[in-house]
């Protein structure tokens, strides 16, 4: 570890707003020590795109094809997605194939080595992201508004988490089923007029929760160097994990749209590692779905005004083309 960064903590922890007490862990400055020197030291970004994007899934080939599908036809100058997938059957398999196939030289599909390999098989994708910045998704994710991802590469992900998911129109907090008001917005000189900023350590529930894998973009360097200090098996854990550093981020700001560029669609869980309240669309009644023939009749989402991030919204199927 760089020696000035360790001889200098106490003053770049006041730097960026963050008093660490005595007693606390001292796993939490090593922690900040190195997320700075993550940030100090040059790395050149591509000039080829943006951002680029990791998606994870497992056991969804339905909702990933709809993902995926939305995501071509709604991103205005789309920019590499590495779908990180895992499936636990040779028919999930055998679906996933399928999908693979669909969108064949469009993006890149990393089997996990095994049901214990999520954290290294990240760490190795997210070391080789070329891009300055990294956005993440899930599978049960759907784009539903119109984006040009070169709208957030202005921003500096040092000091601002963009959001793909917030939006005047969240109303309610799906994980806790409570209503949420929208915090108080920032004036931001020379923003366009859909742009939404707030204070994440100002709002309460999603609003202030900047460490999500639903659509929020992040410096690609620091993601990497705070993914290989937390332990974790899977998505969700990961997202539990990084709430370590949740007080490093709640100092910075949020920018989103007016209205939400997408929306989960939690109908169902293919994890046991939480309580996650879901739909009870089981993911094999969608596999039988798929293999039939079927698809989600995504397009039919398309400008839906969702009041929440995460939203049980009906759909329907149709022959895939």
């Amino acid at each position: 570890m760089n020696k000035f960064i360790h001889s200098n903590i106490n003053f770049l922890l006041k730097r960026f707003g963050l008093i660490l007490q005595k007693s606390e862990d001292e796993w939490e400055r090593d922690a900040f020590a190195k997320l700075y020197e993550s940030r100090i030291t040059q790395v050149p970004p591509s000039r080829i795109h943006p951002a680029e994007g990791v998606v994870f899934s497992k056991d969804r080939a339905l909702q990933l094809h709809a993902l995926l599908s939305s995501y071509l036809e709604k991103v205005v100058s789309p920019v590499p997605l590495h779908i990180l997938y895992y499936t636990s059957t040779p028919s999930h398999q055998k679906a996933y194939e399928e999908v693979i196939t669909i969108f064949l030289n469009k993006f890149l599909f990393i089997k996990q080595s095994s049901n214990n390999s999520f954290r290294d098989n990240l760490i190795t994708l997210l070391d080789s992201v070329l891009a300055e910045n990294v956005f993440f998704l899930v599978d049960d994710v759907l784009f539903i508004n119109n984006f040009d991802v070169r709208d957030f590469a202005k921003f500096n992900t040092d000091k601002i988490v963009p959001s793909l998911r917030m939006g005047l129109n969240l109303k309610k907090c799906y994980p806790v089923q409570k209503e949420q008001p929208l915090p108080e917005l920032i004036s931001c000189a020379g923003s366009d007029e859909d742009k939404i900023f707030w204070k994440w350590n100002q709002g309460i529930y999603d609003w202030s929760y900047p460490l999500s894998v639903d659509g929020h973009f992040f410096s690609t360097q620091e993601i990497a160097a705070m993914t290989k200090l937390i332990l974790f098996s899977a998505p969700n854990t990961y997202e539990d994990q990084l709430q370590k550093f949740r007080r490093f981020f709640l100092i910075r700001m949020g920018v989103g749209y007016k209205k939400s560029k997408i929306v989960n669609i939690p109908c169902n869980k293919v994890q046991k590692e939480n309580e996650n309240i879901c739909g009870n669309t089981h993911q094999n009644y969608l596999l039988e779905q798929w293999l039939k023939g079927y698809q989600m009749d995504y397009r039919s989402l398309y400008g839906f005004s969702n009041i929440s991030a995460h939203q049980e919204i009906p759909f329907e199927f149709i022959k895939r083309y």
